[in-house]
């Protein structure tokens, strides 16, 4: 897929434009020069930056006729298996969103890549293999190094 600079770019500078209107909302520490704010405050510029470039280039470009349509579809987008493909991950994102709460995330990441890998025509026992250890994997590396709490859902009583 081809998307015009001027609309890229637009995209990115709402998107800077939100991210340092979050982060304005940030608490302050007392004490401190600097709060949780600056990083993402200083990220959202730059973006924000890159997004106008990409605007203004993108006009000088149409200016100058050399411009093509606003947004074209890649000839990968136009096959039904590979658009479907696309369609499965982004469809596997949202389920993931609404039914970890519920399921928790073991559960749910299990079968979600389950059914991906099965789609994507990865053979069974090695669908099976992944879709079990990289939810475990994935486990270790949040819940016990990074301290991030993942949701457990109905596991809840036998969480460890």
């Amino acid at each position: 897929m081809r998307v015009d600079d001027a609309l890229l770019g637009g995209i990115l500078l709402a998107f800077a434009a939100a991210v340092v209107a979050m982060a304005q909302g940030f608490p302050v520490l007392a004490g401190m020069d600097v709060g949780p704010g600056l990083f993402p405050t200083v990220v959202g510029t730059g973006l924000g930056l890159c997004g106008l470039v990409l605007i203004v280039q993108g006009l000088a470009r149409r200016r100058a006729g050399r411009a093509g349509p606003w947004v074209e579809a890649a000839p990968w987008m136009r096959s039904w298996r590979l658009g479907g493909n696309l369609a499965a991950v982004i469809a596997a994102l949202v389920l993931y969103v609404l039914m970890s709460p519920v399921l928790g995330f073991h559960l749910t990441a299990v079968v979600l890549l389950l059914g991906l890998f099965l789609m994507l025509s990865v053979r069974w026992p090695l669908a099976v293999g992944f879709a079990v250890a990289v939810p475990l994997l994935i486990h270790y590396v949040f819940y016990t190094l990074l301290r991030v709490p993942l949701p457990w859902g109905v596991l809840t009583p036998v969480a460890w």
